[in-house]
């Protein structure tokens, strides 16, 4: 009788051989957000190296992407309308909030969640470009 060596358990793979995301992580940065004027928006930066409010190390990364975030409550008359990384600068990062109302609102300070995604980057970190697609794919007009 022949041996038929150790026993071997086979499991399925099913998780693709590579990935692009080099991680997924969710930070709590304590934020002061400053008053928005009436009917309008407003940008403001935060992070070790923001302007609004400066912030603790975040170690957010220019190329890092902002997934979501959560504010610590809710403010009636004002909200997120949209988040951003900056491009150039490491630990800064805006948040713009809108108010739509007759007067100045100020957002609520206290711990932001801030989901954050780095991606694996094969040439660049700079958003908006195509230099990490290879040539083969990238067809000429």
């Amino acid at each position: 009788m022949a041996n038929p060596g150790p026993a071997t358990q086979v499991t399925v793979n099913t998780e693709s051989p590579r990935g692009f995301s080099q991680f997924i992580q969710t930070i709590s940065v304590a934020i002061t957000p400053v008053a928005v004027a009436t009917i309008t928006t407003a940008e403001q930066s935060f992070g070790a190296a923001g302007a609004s409010f400066v912030t603790a190390a975040t170690g957010i990364l220019p190329g890092d992407v902002i997934l979501s975030i959560c504010p610590p409550s809710t403010v009636a008359g004002v909200s997120l309308a949209s988040y951003r990384v900056d491009t150039t600068t490491a630990d800064k990062f805006y948040i713009t909030f809108v108010n739509p109302t007759a007067g100045s609102v100020t957002p609520a300070s206290g711990q932001y969640l801030i989901t954050v995604a780095r991606f694996i980057s094969s040439v660049t970190t700079t958003p908006g470009t195509f230099t990490t697609i290879p040539s083969a794919i990238i067809t000429a007009s």
